[in-house]
């Protein structure tokens, strides 16, 4: 028989604990941190793929991170504990980050952030180089690197499939 192990939270750790909630898979879900003996969420106020990063890294997930807004996972309960995380993408945890300070937030559940981290398998794609997430240089990743997608022949079908594919419309 397995060994089975419950942890109390109750005294709180070190640094915030974090978990993703209401996702599909362990890779993806609503970003919740147990903070001053409760969980609570993240606003999506300048939330980006650099968060999300952050955000991986410290939970121990590679691959591709991406940022959610708009409750994207559902949304949360408890206090919105952190906005305005603004994490360039080389923390090693959230808290590194600049922040509005703890529980200072202007922000309600149906702006709770989240982040999916794609496992890096062949063929996932991702678009680089854009303005924001949901625009860029097609890149899909093959044999442990990225590389571009040519255009030739390139349509609008093409476009819709990968937005799909990508999560957008």
């Amino acid at each position: 028989m397995a060994a089975a192990v419950t942890c109390s939270l109750s005294h709180g750790p070190a640094s915030p604990v974090l978990r993703l909630a209401g996702g599909s898979s362990v890779h993806e879900g609503r970003v919740e941190l147990y903070h001053a003996g409760q969980w609570g969420t993240v606003c999506d106020d300048q939330w980006d793929d650099a968060d999300a990063e952050v955000v991986c890294r410290q939970l121990g997930l590679s691959g591709v991170a991406r940022a959610w807004s708009r409750a994207r996972f559902g949304e949360g309960s408890g206090p919105v504990v952190l906005d305005e995380v603004r994490c360039t993408g080389n923390e090693l945890a959230i808290e590194q980050c600049p922040k509005s300070a703890w529980g200072e937030h202007n922000c309600e559940h149906k702006e709770d952030a989240g982040v999916s981290c794609t496992p890096l398998t062949d063929g996932v794609l991702r678009l680089a180089g854009g303005k924001d997430s949901h625009e860029g240089r097609l890149e899909v990743y093959y044999r442990g690197q990225w590389g571009t997608v040519c255009d030739d022949g390139w349509t609008e079908l093409n476009t819709n499939v990968v937005c799909r594919q990508l999560g957008f419309k």
